[in-house]
């Protein structure tokens, strides 16, 4: 059986696709693979750059 991914901080889907919703920032720092169903990049989180989409998890 495949693994499902979800986003770590709203356990909603999470597929391999970079996001069609982007903002203009995340646009020129490189679209992220992973996104929500409804093409939203996954839910930012806290790193030592600045706000940055999750990485999804395995489930």
């Amino acid at each position: 059986m495949a693994a499902k991914w979800i986003c770590p901080e709203c356990e909603e889907e999470a597929i391999n696709t970079p996001p069609t919703k982007a903002t203009p920032q995340l646009t020129a720092e490189g679209l992220p693979e992973w996104s929500h169903r409804d093409g939203e990049p996954l839910c930012p989180v806290m790193s030592s750059s600045g706000y940055v989409p999750a990485k999804p998890i395995s489930q």
